[in-house]
């Protein structure tokens, strides 16, 4: 089942998101979660992230837990952890 893990970067997070891109690129990258779509939410001026926006084809909402628990993002506080929000996606075209 697809899950959409929508996770808003906390006021302070900028700095440690990007002291630590390298390490949540590793995790994304060896991860054994199949990843349908991985990116950055951007703050209204487009550039600067502000978020992530990530899909991951897992059995149950448990599995996509444990998947965004296991992101150096998390664990570093760079989310806003009230703001994550994890909904079961529906794929309706192709």
């Amino acid at each position: 089942m697809l899950y959409a893990i929508h996770c808003l970067d906390r006021d302070e997070g900028l700095p440690i998101r990007l002291a630590n891109y390298d390490a949540h690129r590793e995790y994304l990258n060896t991860t054994t979660t199949k990843i349908v779509l991985a990116g950055p939410v951007t703050a209204d001026d487009g550039t600067t992230p502000a978020g992530s926006l990530i899909i991951v084809d897992v059995e149950n909402r448990s599995e996509a837990e444990r998947f965004n628990q296991g992101d150096p993002f998390y664990r570093l506080n760079v989310w806003d952890k009230a703001s994550i929000r994890m909904q079961p996606f529906v794929k309706r075209r192709g």
